[in-house]
């Protein structure tokens, strides 16, 4: 359905435009969440309509399954003009945000409408019912199966595009509604050879698929909310992006909050101490510029003055390395200055540890062992930082 998913990008945005820029992803959702509104609106009547002709358990629960749909794409709707809304002085970071809680509130109505089918379909097993099996209804099944397909790949192709968790949430729900329609279908096959309980464990296996579905989402949307750590991806384009400017030597302490589609960007980059604050003011506005066109983000650029030239910096890098690989850290020297006079007189750097590292002194008492045999007066000061964790990709 990519030819779909283009069509509706090119309505709503410009030739070589961005379509996940705030400004456009929330139309090209609206018209997502108005097209699953009437083909699900047109499933969910066939499916009873002729569910209630065949006298068929499964038939019918799918057909609400397939009206949850299309209550999920009324809250999809709301949650993406919610989200189009600008920031305000109770909402400073803006609506972004509401797509999630619509994704939340989609799994909700998944699960009760599943948990409801399930106690029905428990109680259809223990009762003898007469279920009416035609070739029309096969075929209304098959149909809706095609057409269930279609409106899943079209949400996920429009959510990778635009970069929405909350349309790729609704493209597993069509798919699960796909899913449940075949089971159905293998639900009346049985039926016609003479096994009318199928239709009941049927139901069953559809109204489990929507009981996962709704907490698959759920979980999704519920990390979005508590703050998931940010992608590889993302921090390598933020590092790629930051390092391009000339005067950036390093990047780190990269943060990412997402609100939707929108952006908030801090990061620490390090530039060499010999410049004046003008020149590193210029730099970080030159940083900060460049991550906020290319990446729709409010950007905060911390400036690290750091020693980059010097006899003395390649001694002190090649100990603190070894020790850091002694110590079996994933991390590398951050903000590392070398103060001197005549002599050196102090040595500062950062080290990111994860949370659960114990040994802070005893790391620190090596570093300082080892760099004194050296520079026997020199200070050494290590600030330990909480390291950051990414999803991998």
């Amino acid at each position: 359905m990519k030819v779909l998913a283009d069509y509706i990008i090119r309505k709503h945005v410009p030739d070589r435009v961005d379509p996940s820029l705030t400004k456009y992803r929330g139309n090209i959702g609206i018209s997502q969440g108005w097209i699953s509104i009437i083909a699900n609106l047109f499933l969910f009547i066939i499916k009873l309509l002729f569910g209630y002709v065949s006298n068929s358990i499964a038939l019918i629960t799918d057909a609400f399954h397939t009206l949850s749909d299309l209550a999920s794409s009324a809250v999809l709707i709301f949650g993406f003009r919610m989200s189009n809304k600008p920031a305000d002085e109770e909402h400073p970071f803006g609506h972004g945000r509401a797509e999630t809680i619509a994704a939340l509130t989609i799994s909700i109505l998944i699960g009760f409408t599943g948990l409801e089918f399930i106690k029905s379909s428990i109680s259809r097993l223990y009762s003898a019912v007469d279920i009416n099996v035609s070739g029309v209804v096969i075929f209304v099944v098959i149909i809706t199966v095609l057409i269930k397909e279609i409106l899943a790949r079209l949400s996920y192709n429009l959510g990778i595009t635009i970069d929405s968790d909350t349309l790729k949430a609704d493209a597993l729900h069509h798919r699960s509604d796909m899913w449940s329609s075949l089971l159905v279908l293998i639900a009346f096959i049985g039926v016609w050879l003479g096994y009318p309980k199928m239709d009941a464990f049927m139901a069953l296996c559809v109204a489990a698929m929507m009981i996962y579905s709704a907490y698959d989402i759920a979980r999704s949307a519920i990390d979005d909310l508590l703050g998931k750590p940010v992608d590889k991806d993302t921090i390598d384009t933020i590092k790629s992006l930051a390092k391009g400017i000339d005067g950036v030597h390093s990047v780190h302490d990269i943060l990412v909050h997402r609100y939707g589609a929108h952006r908030f960007i801090s990061l620490h980059i390090e530039i060499a101490e010999g410049l004046s604050p003008e020149e590193m003011h210029n730099i970080a506005d030159s940083v900060e510029k460049l991550l906020s066109d290319e990446m729709d983000a409010d950007v905060v650029t911390h400036v690290d003055p750091v020693t980059l030239e010097g006899e003395e910096i390649s001694f002190v890098k090649e100990i603190i390395s070894r020790i850091i690989t002694k110590f079996e850290l994933k991390a590398n020297i951050q903000d590392l200055r070398i103060v001197k006079n005549h002599k050196v007189e102090s040595i500062l750097f950062q080290i990111p540890v994860p949370m659960e590292f114990k040994e802070k002194d005893h790391f620190r008492r090596q570093c300082s062992e080892e760099l004194r045999i050296k520079y026997p007066d020199c200070h050494i000061i290590i600030e330990y930082k909480s390291q950051m964790t990414m999803r991998q990709t």
